[in-house]
This record gives C-alpha cells, structure tokens and sequence, in this order.
C-alpha cells in the first residue's frame, strides 16, 4: 500500500469521525426545533406586566423572569395597576389575539384571560399580565421571592 493512499484513508477515516462527533453534539446541545419555534413565536408576544396587588417589586421580578423567557416585555421593569385590588391574577388580551393571550396564561399558570381589545394605534403590547395576590402561586415564581 502506497503512503498516499494509507494517507487519503487516513483522512477520511478522520472526516467521517469528525461529522459523527459533530452530529452528536448537534444533538445533545442545541435546542430542539420545537423548542427554538416556541422562543420564537414567545418573543413576538408583546406583554405589559402590572402589579394589582401592591407588594413591592413585583411587577419587576416578574418581567425579567418573561424577559428571561424569551417574551418581549414592553413596559421595562413593569408598573402598577389601577388598583391594587386584584385578588386573582390575569390576563388580558389586547388586540384580539387569544392564542397569545392563551401561550402567556399557559406559561404563568394563569386561566382567568379577559377580553380587553382596544383600537388605539399606539398600543404597543398585544397582552397585559395583572399580578394579583395569587402571584406566588403561578410558575414563574422562585422559593426565595415568596419571602
């Protein structure tokens, strides 16, 4: 056998076990498709998060938590209700799209979605999470923020 050909078999016996490497680690460490699809259509969802039920700084912990998520949370660190009167949280959907109202309440642990469409042009978000005093029920809370 010539040192070329030991040489080209040499080679390709090293490609091929370079693709199989590459394919597993494809595999194991990048998101599956369904999950880069949900961030996806999670960071078209545009979310106002309010505070309806006045503990300090929730409204916050609860925006970088969607942020986190994947989700577009347009109103910064979030901002407070009307009232502070909100014993259930929830959802409202603003411009007439329930799934993503639906993918938000899903993602929170939230059911209660209200029907709160507005034709202002302005409107930047597409829903608004109300935290009520359930808050430390929902999914997106840590142990240590119940304190």
């Amino acid at each position: 056998m010539t040192t070329l050909l030991k040489i080209n078999i040499l080679v390709s016996g090293s490609v091929t076990v370079l693709s199989i490497v590459s394919i597993v680690i494809y595999a194991l460490f990048l998101p599956s498709p369904v999950e880069t699809l949900e961030k996806q259509l999670d960071a078209s969802i545009k979310i106002a998060v309010l505070n309806g039920c006045g503990r300090e700084g929730l409204a916050a912990m609860f925006a970088r938590r969607l942020r986190s998520e994947g989700f577009d949370v347009v109103n910064g660190l979030g901002g407070n209700a009307d009232s502070f009167d909100f014993n259930v949280s929830v959802v409202v959907d603003r411009k007439g799209d329930f799934n993503k109202a639906q993918t938000v309440g899903k993602k929170l642990g939230i059911s209660e979605i209200l029907d709160q469409r507005s034709d202002n042009p302005y409107l930047i978000e597409h829903v608004v999470v109300i935290l009520g005093r359930d808050w430390d029920m929902l999914h997106l809370t840590d142990e240590e923020d119940k304190d």
